[in-house]
């Protein structure tokens, strides 16, 4: 029998990261960001943890060595562990959720991919995500079951809207969270509650200016009981949404471990 005092004794799995960054488009639905490590298959960014790394410091370095995003905050999401999920042996990946624009990204124009190569990035919508492994497909639908849920109740929780904004604004930053039209009463009086009322209006196309408001600070990100959101750092992330949703509303105006 194996001595319990002795770590070595026992088997051991590897720990894994994998990035599920999703990105709501205006005028084209969610997207999930995927990484090209040059080896001819698309991916979550991900990586096999190091000795004496932590679980946030390898999700950065991966994000950053092969996603090019870097100052970022993504959550835990869930503790992926059936032990035969990854061929190349036992592997528990703990997957993490981040939330920007597609502007944030670098990737904001439609179709835009990176050059060919390794450390390629694209876009593809959170539905059309065939290309990637099973494995990576199972996080990609827990990230955006986990990212509807949270916008069910909470008014846009990863911040991508600036402080101020109108019903409408927020409302269509849902829909495309949601991928379906929602029914403009039912989400005001859901939502109503939550906010604070600017005393402010904005132009919005034709018609008479509409009232502003900002999210309640009893709401701040760290609300949900089962993962503590962020808001991504940086005012220029929380903006560059609501300015593209704008500009579609008035036309005139490093090293790879092969995880």
């Amino acid at each position: 029998m194996p001595d319990s005092t002795q770590l070595t004794q026992f088997p051991r799995p590897s720990v894994a990261v994998d990035t599920a960054v999703l990105c709501p488009v205006p005028g084209r639905g969610l997207h999930v960001l995927l990484t090209h490590p040059g080896d001819d298959i698309w991916q979550l960014p991900g990586s096999i943890l190091r000795p004496e790394e932590r679980l946030a410091e390898a999700v950065a370095r991966c994000l950053r060595e092969k996603a090019r995003l870097v100052d970022r905050a993504p959550v835990q999401l869930h503790v992926f562990d059936q032990p035969d999920r990854d061929d190349r042996g036992w592997v528990i990946s703990v997957a993490h959720l981040d939330v920007l624009s597609a502007a944030d990204a670098g990737l904001d124009d439609e179709g835009a991919q990176d050059a060919a190569g390794a450390g390629r990035r694209k876009l593809v919508p959170v539905h059309s995500t065939q290309e990637l492994s099973s494995e990576h497909q199972e996080i990609v639908r827990v990230a955006v079951h986990r990212l509807r849920s949270l916008h069910e109740r909470t008014p846009d929780p990863f911040g991508l809207l600036p402080s101020e904004f109108s019903l409408r604004q927020l409302r269509e930053l849902h829909e495309i969270v949601a991928g379906e039209d929602l029914q403009a009463d039912t989400f005001r009086r859901t939502m109503l509650p939550l906010l604070d009322p600017t005393g402010q209006a904005v132009t919005q196309g034709r018609g008479r200016p509409a009232q502003t408001f900002t999210r309640r600070s009893e709401i701040a990100l760290h609300r949900d009981s089962r993962i503590s959101v962020q808001r991504p750092g940086g005012s220029r992330g929380m903006h560059s949404w609501a300015n593209t949703a704008a500009r579609a509303d008035n036309p005139a105006t490093g090293t790879d471990d092969g995880h």
